[in-house]
């Protein structure tokens, strides 16, 4: 009957809960946050709001959470991003110390917009996001943070050639693609905009570039060919598979890319043509010099527990 009564109260009454009950919120945030509050609970728990979030140095920024679509609001907020891709946020941030313009393809809520702008209060960013519910949360957080004029935001798809894509949503919006998915419950396709890095950014330069795009990061990158001969940016990509990662490899190669990195938690770890991709941690960095990475990966909540 518990049991029962729990999942009742997931599906039906949390967000009226929660909303009511900001001290609750704040108290599964700080159980969750020391460890005292299994995942089990608080990845069922959507949080409601605007909420303070710390860089991996601890600069404090905002995240407004309030939209029913962002899946990944529950790791972003509940744990202070200690559950979230730990492995790249601290790598990202210092390279955006160092970076003028910052091209985030796949921006999603714009987590690491946020991130390279705290990073760098010179820098530009520009965050492409088609979908248009996580477009909404996109603008909201850029405004939230007094962003508007050192980001732009472009609603369209990239790729490899311009025209027009078909966007498979998924319930889980963070897995959006122009891919074909068939057979998967609860998707819906919208028609999108697609153009490529060349046409979007002309002659402008780019020193940093993050791609997360569900499988298609290869294409991205063929669509940024210019850009990639002409300014040599670092590159963030995520593989979700060994062919992934022989294809963004193969794409990059050609401009100089001869340095490969795994963001595997413990800082970028160089690979060589033997490397098997591990299923886990799928984000890698691509060179065309070597890196020096500067000490110990750390999150935004190490570093605020650090603090004091």
């Amino acid at each position: 009957m518990a049991a029962v009564n729990w999942r009742t109260f997931v599906k039906t009454g949390r967000d009226h809960l929660l909303r009511r009950k900001p001290r609750l919120q704040r108290t599964i945030r700080e159980l969750a946050r020391r460890g005292h509050l299994p995942p089990a609970v608080w990845l069922r728990l959507h949080p409601i709001g605007i909420w303070t979030l710390r860089a991996p140095d601890g600069a404090p920024f905002l995240y407004n959470s309030d939209f029913d679509d962002d899946r990944l609001a529950r790791h972003i907020v509940w744990t202070e991003l200690r559950h979230w891709e730990s492995s790249v946020q601290p790598v990202l941030f210092e390279l955006a110390r160092h970076a003028e313009v910052f091209l985030d393809v796949g921006a999603y809520s714009g987590i690491y917009t946020l991130l390279a702008c705290v990073a760098n209060r010179d820098l530009h960013a520009i965050a492409c996001e088609p979908n248009p519910a996580n477009l909404a949360q996109l603008r909201s957080n850029v405004r939230l943070n007094g962003l508007d004029n050192r980001v732009t935001i472009v609603a369209e798809a990239l790729s490899w050639a311009c025209g027009r894509g078909r966007l498979t949503i998924p319930a889980d919006t963070s897995r959006a693609t122009l891919r074909r998915v068939p057979g998967r419950a609860g998707t819906r396709e919208i028609e999108v905009e697609v153009t490529t890095g060349d046409q979007l950014l002309g002659d402008g330069r780019v020193d940093l570039i993050k791609v997360d795009v569900e499988g298609l990061e290869s294409q991205i990158l063929a669509g940024l060919e210019k850009v990639l001969a002409a300014h040599r940016p670092t590159i963030i990509a995520e593989c979700l598979d060994q062919q992934a990662l022989l294809r963004v490899r193969a794409t990059t190669f050609r401009f100089g890319y001869h340095h490969i990195y795994h963001l595997d938690g413990h800082g970028p770890v160089p690979i060589d043509d033997t490397f098997i991709h591990p299923q886990r941690c799928p984000h890698f960095l691509f060179r065309t010099e070597p890196m020096v990475y500067p000490g110990r990966i750390t999150t935004g909540q190490e570093s605020r527990s650090a603090g004091g």
